[in-house]
């Protein structure tokens, strides 16, 4: 069905069609007359060209260019856009995985568009929305705005999941906890009244984990609210004061993957788990660098003795953390902004903020303090030229060691 009156008129001749169909299949299986009946009905619908075009509209994911892409997603209220790669050598299976996920999604009766948007061609909208990547990375526009879900996807099943997470209310109606149980294998379980202002927290909050979380809601004067998982049959009990800012912790504690604390350990970086993301990482007047790596990755075992000097040189930086982190076994709390899909990978984190600039280029001492020099949220000149009086020169230049 397109718009306006051509679609309504395809729509119409097409229903048409099919009631014809369905009263006279029994007259209409001669092979002289399906034959007829298809030469008559080429002629008749060859004028309506553009308009059985319309009818077909939303089939494609649409490819957008800095020229249209504005206007693309202001006039549509929802649009999922995948920023990707030509270049990767994966990209032409994961485009068919886009284009799978969006047949997908239409069947299931959702008209939510899927763009795509070439980053060699188009870097002006890639450094605008997506300038760190990983990519592929698809982003949720709504009513022409940008919003904090993004995730690298590459399957059309984890596409479909994602588009049909979002294009629901944030909040849904469930009877008891069974239900909820039968239905998601996670859900903030609230019963409380209606309009109340625990209630318009919960609207605040389910729309920031839209993509993660089930918030299971009746209106209730038993006033509590319990978080509910597949493999755990006991429920839990939020007991703190209901805020956004409190709601919102417990909830990303418990979708955080987290080793237990960590104990003092050799090295002079400092490690990091899910659990404690927040507080390393998250300074308010300290610069974070944060290596994320994985204990089986070559690659990673090879950069980890240069990440330990590096922490050794920038200890005489008032202001600067050197961090690490298994990726492979913590998560963090906020994967719309540090996600990974390669291990090592770099974040710099400036004091006060929460958007990492990733480290890309040689994997050398010099490099790395040279990253920290032009991203400091301070003046370090003083400071960073003491810690790289010394460190090894550049090393001849080698794919192997570039992140």
């Amino acid at each position: 069905k397109g718009q306006g009156q051509p679609g309504k008129l395809c729509e119409v001749f097409h229903w048409h069609l099919w009631q014809v169909g369905e009263r006279r299949m029994a007259h209409f299986t001669s092979p002289r007359f399906m034959l007829v009946a298809a030469l008559v009905q080429s002629l008749w619908l060859a004028p309506l060209g553009p308009w059985q075009a319309e009818c077909r509209i939303g089939t494609q994911v649409t490819e957008l260019d800095s020229r249209g892409f504005s206007a693309f997603v202001r006039k549509n209220d929802k649009v999922a856009v995948d920023f990707y790669n030509p270049d990767d050598h994966h990209w032409p299976d994961m485009n068919l995985e886009l284009q799978t996920a969006l047949r997908q999604v239409r069947d299931v009766g959702s008209n939510v568009p899927i763009a795509k948007v070439n980053i060699v061609a188009e870097k002006e909208l890639m450094k605008k929305y997506v300038p760190n990547g990983p990519f592929p990375q698809l982003m949720w526009f709504q009513h022409g705005e940008p919003t904090s879900y993004h995730r690298s996807l590459r399957k059309a099943k984890s596409i479909l999941d994602f588009v049909l997470a979002l294009d629901r209310d944030p909040i849904q109606n469930y009877e008891n906890e069974q239900d909820i149980r039968n239905s998601v294998n996670r859900a903030v379980w609230a019963q409380v009244p209606k309009g109340s202002a625990v209630y318009k927290v919960l609207e605040v909050v389910s729309k920031k984990h839209m993509d993660t979380t089930e918030f299971a809601f009746k209106d209730s004067k038993q006033n509590e609210i319990r978080w509910i998982t597949e493999d755990n049959p006991e429920s839990e009990l939020f007991d703190g004061e209901v805020t956004v800012d409190n709601l919102e912790r417990w909830i990303r504690a418990h979708l955080t993957r987290s080793e237990p604390l960590p104990e003092p350990q050799e090295g002079d970086s400092i490690p990091v788990v899910g659990a404690n993301f927040e507080d390393v990482v998250l300074q308010p007047d300290k610069d974070v660098y944060l290596l994320i790596y994985a204990p089986w990755c070559g690659f990673s075992r090879k950069f980890i003795p240069t990440w330990e000097s590096l922490a050794r040189r920038a200890a005489a930086i008032p202001h600067l953390v050197v961090a690490k982190m298994d990726g492979d076994r913590n998560g963090s709390p906020y994967p719309e902004d540090f996600s990974w899909n390669a291990y090592p990978t770099v974040f710099f984190v400036k004091a006060g903020t929460r958007n990492p600039i990733v480290f890309h280029g040689n994997r050398t001492e010099t490099r790395l303090l040279e990253f920290a020099r032009q991203h400091s949220s301070r003046t370090v000149s003083v400071e960073l030229d003491a810690a790289m009086k010394g460190a090894p020169l550049t090393v001849e230049e080698n794919p192997e060691w570039e992140l």
